[in-house]
């Protein structure tokens, strides 16, 4: 079977434009001094109520997994802090009068992602830079642009990425199959464990490569579009929910990303068939509480001011998302759990893909059976803090 290319499974219209990320669903709902879903007095409301999966216990649970990101100012969507300083952090460095470490882009792949995967990242994949996919402005509204300078940097007025880093290195953590069974409940800390495992593994990365002799920029949801970039790199695909779906794990990673001038080889595009998958399935769009999810074929039209048009895909309403994670006290993460590619290792779920990237004629039966197997169903959170 042919590898489709990139630009076959996520054409990009000419004339695009990088997407202004104050357009982004969190950055408009701060703007318009909307309270976020994990504000103190939701909390309270929703421990008053009684509701399983919301109690004082459950929130600490949530809370506690991603003390290591925020603690660190590596929280969500931040730029240039914690671990992800553009700054080299002090730790790794290469002594004066030692030469830069040289291998080809292929070792320094090799390397790169021996160490990545070390350093926690569930995949490791490398492509050249694409300005398509960079912010033309971070949150807070300063331009990211490009100079001919060798260590990247941000002021109060501007973000500057030096034109010599021109590879991207793409990496996915894990998050954990069962604990995502209790989703929606707020008692689910799946997410909030992965920002604190992207903000550490991307920051050991960047640190190794200082320590070779070069420069790195880690980001986590900051600085530019996280999953065409992981498409890029030949992680995985993007599915009906909008979200990376990998063959390993299917949507159960989260997303960082390293820009260096340490030449690197590029990733072959990660095998096709689940886009033909999710074309079959909609089972995220049966499932979506704030019917955020779109149902039919794909399109080059957003469907919100949080959208940026122009890429062949299926958009959401992330307003819609994110009024529903206000109105329920969670951050929902229903779309994660139902998701037919959400299984953990095994021989049967091994064949089950061979199948989806080889005849995709069968997958109305793969949907079908995934519902009469009882895939996706949450769990009763009650039960988790009983359970040994």
């Amino acid at each position: 079977m042919r590898m489709a290319s990139f630009d076959e499974t996520y054409p990009c219209k000419e004339g695009y434009k990088r997407f202004d990320r104050r357009n982004a669903a969190f950055r408009r709902a701060e703007r318009a001094g909307i309270k976020s879903y994990d504000d103190i007095s939701f909390k309270l409301g929703w421990m008053k109520k009684g509701v399983p999966g919301f109690s004082l216990i459950d929130y600490a649970f949530r809370d506690g997994a991603i003390a290591p990101a925020k603690a660190s100012g590596s929280g969500r969507g931040v730029i240039d802090s914690g671990f992800y300083s553009w700054s080299p952090l002090g730790v790794s460095s290469k002594p004066e009068g030692v030469p830069v470490w040289e291998g080809s882009s292929e070792e320094a792949a090799g390397v790169v992602r021996k160490a990545g995967l070390f350093y926690g990242a569930d995949d490791v994949g490398f492509c050249e830079l694409d300005e398509r996919w960079i912010y033309s402005h971070t949150g807070d509204g300063r331009p990211i642009v490009f100079e001919d300078v060798e260590e990247g940097y941000t002021t109060e007025e501007r973000a500057v990425i030096p034109r010599s880093h021109r590879w991207v290195i793409a990496i996915t953590v894990p998050m954990d199959f069962e604990e995502m069974k209790y989703a929606p409940a707020a008692m689910n800390a799946v997410s909030s464990m992965g920002y604190s495992r992207m903000a550490a593994t991307a920051g050991s990365i960047a640190e190794f490569i200082r320590g070779l002799g070069y420069h790195a920029i880690p980001c986590g949801n900051d600085t530019a579009q996280s999953v065409p970039v992981a498409i890029q790199a030949g992680l995985g695909h993007v599915g009906r929910h909008g979200r990376l779906i990998t063959w390993g794990r299917g949507p159960m990673v989260r997303i960082a990303k390293i820009f260096t001038d340490l030449p690197l080889s590029p990733s072959p595009v990660a095998p096709g068939g689940i886009i033909e998958f999710c074309e079959a399935c909609e089972k995220c769009v049966k499932h979506c509480p704030s019917k955020a999810i779109p149902s039919g074929p794909r399109t080059y039209e957003g469907r919100s001011e949080s959208n940026n048009p122009g890429v062949l895909k299926w958009y959401c309403k992330a307003d819609a998302c994110l009024a529903h994670w206000r109105a329920s006290g969670s951050s929902c993460a229903t779309c994660f759990r139902v998701c037919s590619f959400t299984k953990p290792p095994g021989f049967h779920h091994k064949v089950v893909k061979w199948f989806i990237r080889n005849i995709p004629a069968l997958n109305g039966l793969w949907v079908r059976m995934d519902d009469l197997m009882g895939y996706g169903a949450a769990r009763d959170p009650r039960v988790y803090w009983e359970e040994p």
